[in-house]
């Protein structure tokens, strides 16, 4: 699957409203752009962390793409205060899976029950469809940050993007 289509169907299946409208060309030039701005703080440090060390365990290689600050600021730009507000307040569902599984909130657990909880919140969600879930969206920018991270398009074999190319253009 190449880069475009991803996105694409990122954006069909799991995607912001907001996004919908946009082409694949223009998906990937905001994604790029989102890595390139300075970070505002939308969330506190302890949900970044949340949002940083889930990234890694759905993605590896986020950390290094630095998911987790393009996480923070699509919800910071892109995200209403009552999305943010649902966002996070869904990430306290992970931390009640963990304590309830190793007594520990989800950043102190283990890889290996880290790793349990996200799949099973995953099997649940993809179960039921649920494509406006707090955990499809974070499944959502977390790909879409690290597909468009240099990182990202370095390990997908997609750097430097290439020129674009008219043929057919008048000299």
């Amino acid at each position: 699957m190449e880069r475009r289509e991803l996105i694409r169907w990122l954006v069909a299946t799991a995607g912001l409203q907001s996004l919908n409208a946009l082409g694949a060309a223009d998906l990937i030039a905001l994604g790029r752009d989102v890595h390139r701005r300075p970070l505002h703080r939308a969330i506190s440090p302890r949900v970044e962390r949340t949002v940083a060390v889930a990234a890694e365990r759905i993605l590896p290689g986020a950390t290094e793409a630095n998911v987790g600050a393009f996480i923070e600021k699509m919800l910071a730009d892109w995200h209403t205060d009552a999305e943010r507000e649902w966002f996070v307040g869904g990430l306290a569902d992970l931390d009640t899976r963990c304590r309830a599984r190793a007594q520990h909130d989800f950043v102190d657990c283990s890889e290996a029950d880290q790793v349990a909880v996200l799949t099973a919140l995953d099997d649940e969600v993809f179960a039921a469809g649920a494509k406006d879930h707090w955990f499809a969206r974070l499944k959502y920018l977390t790909v879409y940050g690290y597909c468009t991270s240099e990182v990202g398009m370095r390990a997908l074999h997609l750097y430097p993007a290439p020129w674009r190319y008219d043929g057919c253009a008048p000299v």
